[in-house]
């Protein structure tokens, strides 16, 4: 079975969101500290939700214990207040039950890896 989720930036509710696919193009900056490499990408977004004065994103880590959960959230949070208005609530949180495949990385970026 494969595990690998809709990637959130190429939903059909963001092509319809020129706000989502500004954020998602945002978070598309930011950089796993271990990997170097961007956090969209990597499949680490598992959702993006705008509401009327705000902006909620759930990362996924790439294994139970990672060690570098606090930056990510830091770094992603960091961008979205930069982008966002100042008055929007960004929240920002690892959903640790979910789990992170390959898969999930865009397919240039596991062409480059050579995990495709």
């Amino acid at each position: 079975m494969d595990d690998a989720r809709p990637d959130p930036a190429t939903s059909p509710t963001a092509a319809a969101d020129p706000e989502r696919e500004r954020l998602m193009a945002v978070l598309r900056r930011v950089a796993d500290p271990e990997i170097g490499e961007s956090i969209v990408d990597l499949g680490l977004v598992d959702s993006l939700v705008l509401g009327p004065a705000g902006v909620t994103l759930t990362l996924i880590p790439t294994s139970a214990t990672c060690p570098m959960a606090d930056v990510l959230i830091e770094d992603a949070e960091t961008a979205l207040r930069q982008a966002c208005p100042p008055d929007w609530a960004v929240a920002v949180e690892m959903d640790w039950d979910a789990t992170w495949t390959p898969q999930r990385m865009s397919t240039a970026l596991r062409l480059r890896l050579g995990w495709a």
